[in-house]
């Protein structure tokens, strides 16, 4: 479909966002509503043009165009349906633009995820998935790629569902039956069952089982090997607790009949089996809950009978923790000189390769985990939605733009001739800024180091950014060791937040305006 085609009057493609065997997918522009906000068209149409198949891929269409619709409402996580619609036999779905990346981007090769990042992974991937099986509605196709982490919150998406599919693969056979051609799932996530064009609920349950083995041993499915029983072999991969084996091992089961029936099965089982110290805390926002009154009874016992036990108890642990506080911590203050750089206008054209906009969750009402006590490292509770590898720039290259303030950049650009896309900018301090550009400012995944030089750095910062700020998850280091890995707004240190000083002591908690109370702990940038 060309570019700049407009349908219905109101959908105005704007950009491809991928091409395959079961149709094209289109970023657009809704022009009926102010702004003109994206959206997503996916074109579908029959390989045959048999008048047999027509009605029959109508229904089709409308069967999961009404599936999606409820599913979109049902759950945040899902995108939502905005129309649907048919045209010369080709079948047209509207949907919500998610804007983040796929999987596929975290879940790399010879890099494997801890075992509480594993756990975090399953917990966010089954809690959608409820909502979807709640509904006796079998996804068909979940694999890294169709697990979407949205920039604004780091939450999973659930995209792709895979009975659309199979209006692409209907065709009439010699006896003039209408049929689908193809088996709907990808190697490797697709269970015996559903190869047989028989799949379950618990099919799903298998693709996410084999996601979470390929994030923890750092393995491709491709490389696992099955024994006698068509059971998979994985565990010499890596090094994991018994039970989060034992849950993966019951999810990968080559007898339906033996795995998990259901995502609600398979997450009370991963709830009640992991400690609440392995459990990951949660990478969404938390906002500062307003303390309750507290109840005048205590345990079933009059408040007024254990005063004096309280209080005395009181001054003597008040004391000892004044001191120890003293012991662990020293006056922090970082303050740091993030620089606020202005972008001239831009009116040089550049041959970088146009970026696709990637696309990522939000959650069911399953109860949250409380934020772990603090005994392993860092990394182990928070996990960055960004990779933290910088691009390798040829020294032959020259600047894609070089400013007049000296500011030199590498990378893409939109139509708009404006910073849309991965790139790279040099500032005239030696900062570098490696990530992703929108409007002429950094905003999504990137790596900021004030300066360049590891030996030198003031700070180092990779994570998400809006409009030039540190915004959302993830992780400063300073010159002096000290690190915090968490939350961030405007800046600051602000949400569910780990600091951890360079002498290897923690201090966990809710930050506000870059700061922790309770503590003399800041960090605003």
């Amino acid at each position: 479909m060309p570019i700049n085609t407009v349908l219905r009057n109101h959908y105005k493609i704007v950009g491809l966002l991928g091409s395959g065997g079961f149709g094209d997918t289109y970023l657009a522009e809704d022009l009926d509503l102010p702004n003109k906000p994206r959206c997503v068209v996916k074109h579908l149409k029959p390989k045959t043009s048999d008048t047999a198949v027509l009605p029959i891929a109508r229904r089709l269409f409308e069967k999961e165009a009404e599936v999606l619709y409820r599913l979109g409402n049902l759950s945040k996580q899902i995108p939502k349906l905005f129309a649907h619609f048919e045209e010369n036999g080709e079948f047209y779905l509207v949907q919500e633009f998610v804007d983040g990346r796929d999987l596929s981007t975290e879940i790399i090769p010879d890099q494997p995820w801890s075992e509480a990042q594993v756990v975090q992974l399953l917990q966010e991937i089954l809690e959608v998935l409820v909502v979807v099986h709640q509904q006796n509605i079998i996804h068909r196709d979940i694999k890294p790629q169709n697990l979407m982490r949205r920039r604004k919150d780091g939450k999973i998406m659930l995209i792709d569902f895979g009975a659309v599919k199979e209006i692409e693969g209907l065709a009439q056979n010699t006896q003039g039956k209408v049929t689908s051609t193809i088996i709907i799932g990808s190697n490797g996530y697709m269970p015996n069952e559903q190869a047989s064009s028989k799949p379950r609920l618990s099919s799903d349950i298998f693709a996410v089982g084999i996601v979470a083995i390929q994030a923890l041993t750092g393995r491709i499915p491709q490389e696992f090997s099955d024994d006698a029983n068509g059971e998979i072999i994985w565990r010499h991969w890596t090094n994991v607790s018994d039970r989060l084996a034992d849950i993966l091992t019951k999810m990968v089961r080559y007898n339906f009949s033996q795995r998990y029936q259901s995502a609600a099965e398979a997450l009370e089982a991963l709830v009640s089996s992991t400690s609440p110290t392995r459990i990951i805390a949660p990478t969404y926002l938390v906002s500062p809950v307003k303390p309750k009154s507290t109840d005048r009874r205590i345990f079933g016992f009059n408040r007024t009978v254990l005063a004096g036990t309280v209080i005395g108890v009181g001054v003597v642990a008040m004391l000892a923790l004044s001191y120890f506080s003293k012991q662990q911590s020293s006056q922090i203050t970082q303050k740091t000189d993030f620089p606020k750089q202005q972008f001239p206008q831009i009116t040089q054209k550049t041959d970088f390769p146009k970026q696709q906009s990637p696309q990522i969750t939000e959650k069911t009402d399953f109860p949250k985990q409380q934020s772990p006590q603090i005994t392993e490292k860092t990394e182990q509770f928070l996990s960055l939605p960004c990779s933290s590898q910088l691009t390798s720039l040829p020294s032959t290259r020259k600047p894609d733009i070089k400013f007049a303030d000296g500011i030199e950049y590498y990378g893409a650009k939109d139509k708009n001739n404006k910073l849309f896309g991965k790139g790279v900018m040099i500032f005239k301090n030696g900062s570098r800024y490696d990530g992703e550009f929108k409007n002429n400012q950094r905003n999504g995944c990137g790596i900021f180091l004030y300066p360049p030089s590891s030996s030198s750095s003031k700070y180092n910062y990779v994570g998400q950014f809006v409009n030039d700020k540190f915004e959302g998850l993830g992780k400063i280091r300073w010159k002096n060791g000290n690190e915090y890995r968490g939350n961030f707004k405007a800046g600051n240190c602000e949400g569910q937040g780990i600091f951890q000083l360079a002498d290897g002591s923690f201090k966990n908690g809710i930050w506000q305006n870059g700061k922790l109370p309770g503590s003399n702990l800041s960090c605003k940038i």
